[in-house]
């Protein structure tokens, strides 16, 4: 069962709190700069003009680039699984590895929860989390704000996935802990 589609979405709502991060962040650092280069601040006008044309103008480029990006990469990107192993959900997905985000597929097999990396990222492999091992599956907020994170923590530590319809992935993964607890 392929969960989502091919491309890493995010919802409007969230769209619009990163473009409203990114005009106040832009605007803040702009009126810091001038104040302490020139000691002398524009009209609040000019500020929150460019600040929206900025945060339009970086939010479309970067909703681009992740659309082209995902859409390339993923298609081709199949799960290797051992023999016997049969996927029973998958979907495009990323990982956070300490500070890198590593883009790839995520698959939920009999046994285990899949991770494997596309070839574009400086992190590559298969992540195999047994499903024995994992202690507890919580939803989290990406970049404090966006709704599409998934926390699997395992032996103490926390795994952090980005996946399209996230409420779909935790009823699955739910429903694997139940039966094997």
């Amino acid at each position: 069962m392929k969960i989502g589609d091919d491309l890493l979405r995010v919802s409007l709502k969230d769209r619009i709190k990163i473009v409203s991060l990114v005009i106040t962040c832009y605007v803040l650092l702009a009126i810091a700069l001038d104040w302490l280069f020139d000691r002398a601040l524009d009209s609040w006008h000019y500020y929150l003009l460019k600040g929206v044309l900025f945060g339009f103008l970086f939010s479309a480029f970067f909703y681009f680039f992740i659309k082209y990006m995902t859409k390339r990469v993923a298609l081709n990107l199949q799960i290797p699984l051992t023999e016997g192993e049969e996927l029973e959900a998958y979907g495009v997905a990323n990982l956070f590895l300490g500070k890198e985000a590593v883009g790839g597929k995520l698959g939920i097999t009999e046994t285990n929860l899949v991770f494997h990396s596309h070839k574009f990222n400086k992190s590559t492999g298969t992540v195999r989390i047994d499903f024995t091992q994992i202690e507890r599956v919580k939803p989290s907020k990406i970049m404090w704000c966006v709704d599409n994170g998934l926390d699997v923590f395992v032996e103490g530590r926390v795994c952090r996935f980005v996946v399209n319809n996230r409420d779909q992935w935790l009823t699955l993964l739910k429903k694997k802990l139940e039966v094997l607890k």
